[in-house]
């Protein structure tokens, strides 16, 4: 059975790949265009670390989870910065709160995970 933080894996890199896409569908400015296809760029490498890290070491990578939520963070304030409008602005916030509400789940259950190997039982009476 998949691991429900690779399924969260493989929605960021998918978000991260529309994000890329987005401005040309959408008709962004030059400025968003940039912001979106880098921090789309980034979302869809670093949710690869993650999906990996999980195939090798059982879990995502703490970390990375943080970054990711950053990236959530900024993705939100930048169309309000730059000025955009209209479903250009609707579409970076609905995707920002997506990857932030994801990353957090992946960082939660990446610290789960490592509170759950490293605990061991006592005998107690």
């Amino acid at each position: 059975m998949v691991s429900p933080t690779r399924w969260v894996a493989v929605a960021l890199g998918g978000l991260g790949i529309w994000l890329m896409a987005a401005p040309f569908v959408l008709g962004a400015p030059m400025v968003d265009t940039w912001n979106d296809v880098i921090v789309g760029g980034a979302l869809s490498l670093l949710a690869g670390h993650n999906y990996a890290s999980e195939r090798e070491q059982g879990k995502p990578s703490q970390w990375i989870a943080g970054i990711l939520i950053l990236l959530g963070v900024w993705l939100f304030f930048v169309p309000f910065l730059v000025g955009v409008s209209g479903l250009l602005l609707w579409n970076d916030v609905v995707v920002a709160v997506l990857v932030t509400a994801l990353a957090g789940y992946s960082a939660y259950a990446a610290q789960l995970i490592e509170q759950t190997r490293h605990h061991t039982p006592t005998d107690e009476l």
